[in-house]
């Protein structure tokens, strides 16, 4: 991510949604994230934006490589939407713009995490295909779901 104005307010809302989520994060968290925006070769950053180009979420992403097709897929690592604009599609045209991003990348497959308790974000990523892709848990309540692109 070259633009350090917008590295800058994707780290800030990391760590509002940090907050709202009551994680605690490394007291050096914020250095160590701008640093990693900056030179991570596979990372993939969306950022909506409103009428006064203010970032109000984030999609924060990484491709990776799935050695059974023999492709790279696009793992959805953490989405937010902060919460005057939740509930107005933002969050599904992120995914729909993601799953575009992956199919003209040739992905096979478009992965992400969710909380076993986020009933909202489990309702929306099954409307739009996606399914259990491991059965089981990190051991914190998480599943790993994924959508086939072919």
């Amino acid at each position: 991510m070259d633009d350090p104005v917008r590295r800058a307010e994707l780290v800030g809302l990391v760590a509002e949604w940090a907050v709202a989520s009551d994680v605690e994060v490394p007291h050096d968290h914020q250095e160590r994230l701008h640093a990693l925006l900056q030179s991570h070769p596979t990372v993939l950053a969306m950022m909506p934006l409103d009428g006064s180009g203010t970032a109000f979420g984030f999609a924060l992403c990484q491709y990776s490589i799935t050695s059974f097709h023999g492709r790279r897929s696009l793992n959805v690592h953490d989405i937010y939407v902060r919460e005057p604009w939740r509930g107005r599609g933002v969050g599904h045209a992120m995914l729909h713009a993601l799953e575009r991003i992956a199919r003209e990348g040739d992905c096979a497959k478009l992965t992400l995490e969710v909380d076993r308790e986020n009933t909202g974000a489990r309702r929306l990523y099954e409307e739009l295909g996606f399914g259990d892709g491991v059965r089981g848990s990190d051991g914190g309540g998480t599943w790993f779901w994924r959508k086939l692109l072919d």
